[in-house]
């Protein structure tokens, strides 16, 4: 393994209240990662990249929750941790976070200075938008005011920012506003178009009104590719790029939802240190594969749960998507994806195999192949 995805949770507390929020626990208590867990994680860490010789790089996207209502200390304490495994032992870690923004500061702009430098630069911070009022809520206020603020400090320190946008139900109504707010507000910011699942509050009745079909997510892709088209592919929209790149050959990463290698590279942690396949997982609870207060990170990476997440690839490539031309496009889809609508059962398709088949066939037709020199 030359490189490893961290996510890491250091809280459930949110200063939000999003109505189809991934990561709200029914009845959960707020909880946060103790400074004592830190240090074991990095302990951990030192240790495992002491006896291998291939791990060369890790990278930590910090979750939540809501990370930033973390101490500063306990983000200033991170860093130290991290520069002294990369002096002893040469590592490169990588930080990033996906943040709602919300009551951003110059103090805590300052530590994120620090926690997101890598090779000279800083790396972008992630965020959540929504354009149509009353989805993401905060207690007094109006929560969009309060975001741009945030952005607007950003671009006063030119600190790069992406978005994520979450589509559901009233974004199909409202295709036409959603685009043209991206478009004008954000020509140059790379947006990454997610559809909404049914995990944590998203499982309540009062978002049901929000749920998309699989059929509908695939139109909606289809249409926002031809409007991405349209302006010469230059805004920077997700999955529409990376597939776009795996199609003509372009580039062959892909997004971990796509890769069918998530099982091989990712682990997620949460407050307590319980650690599981990723951030989803996390908020699913989904087989947990250890504990860093108990086990080595070698041996998580060993545990009966990790090697059956590492399995599904090639089982589903052997029986449920056996044949399929699209396979090499998005291996079975996300595991979580597949655990929601499946009992738990990863070992099937994510029922987002149809938007996939929608999408790949209106807009490409067949497969790429590359053609031999004759």
């Amino acid at each position: 393994m030359n490189h490893l995805t961290i996510i890491l949770k250091p809280t459930n507390q949110c200063n939000a209240n999003c109505l189809y929020c991934s990561a709200w626990e029914p009845g959960g208590k707020n909880k946060i990662m103790s400074q004592q867990t830190l240090e074991i994680l990095f302990e951990r860490i030192e240790e495992w990249v002491r006896h291998s010789k291939r791990t060369r790089k890790i990278k930590i996207i910090w979750h939540g929750g809501e990370p930033t209502l973390m101490p500063l200390d306990f983000f200033y304490k991170t860093i130290d941790l991290e520069k002294k495994i990369k002096e002893t032992h040469g590592l490169e870690i990588e930080n990033n976070i996906q943040s709602n923004l919300l009551y951003l500061d110059q103090e805590k702009l300052d530590m994120f200075k620090c926690l997101l430098a890598f090779n000279g630069r800083k790396r972008t911070i992630g965020t959540s938008f929504e354009p149509l009022p009353g989805i993401r809520i905060i207690k007094n206020g109006d929560y969009t005011t309060e975001w741009e603020k945030s952005i607007e400090l950003l671009k006063k320190n030119n600190f790069p920012f992406g978005i994520v946008y979450v589509v559901h139900r009233r974004s199909l109504d409202e295709f036409d506003t959603i685009v043209e707010t991206f478009l004008t507000k954000f020509p140059h910011t790379g947006i990454r178009f997610n559809p909404l699942y049914r995990e944590g509050r998203a499982q309540n009745h009062a978002c049901q009104s929000l749920y998309i079909t699989p059929k509908e997510w695939g139109d909606f892709l289809v249409k926002l590719y031809r409007i991405w088209e349209s302006h010469n592919k230059e805004p920077g929209w997700q999955p529409l790029k990376e597939i776009d790149a795996l199609h003509f050959r372009k580039d062959s990463r892909a997004c971990c939802d796509l890769a069918g290698k998530c099982g091989t590279t990712h682990l997620g942690i949460d407050t307590d240190g319980t650690v599981y396949s990723c951030g989803r997982g996390i908020d699913r609870k989904y087989k947990p594969y250890g504990n860093i207060h108990q086990n080595r990170i070698s041996d998580i990476l060993t545990s009966p749960a990790r090697r059956a997440m590492n399995n599904r690839s090639a089982f589903l490539e052997n029986t449920y998507c056996h044949g399929c031309k699209w396979w090499r496009y998005c291996h079975g889809g996300c595991p979580m994806d597949a655990a929601i609508d499946n009992n738990n059962d990863i070992f099937k398709k994510s029922h987002f195999c149809l938007s996939r088949k929608r999408f790949l066939e209106t807009i490409y037709k067949e497969p790429f192949v590359e053609k031999c020199c004759s």
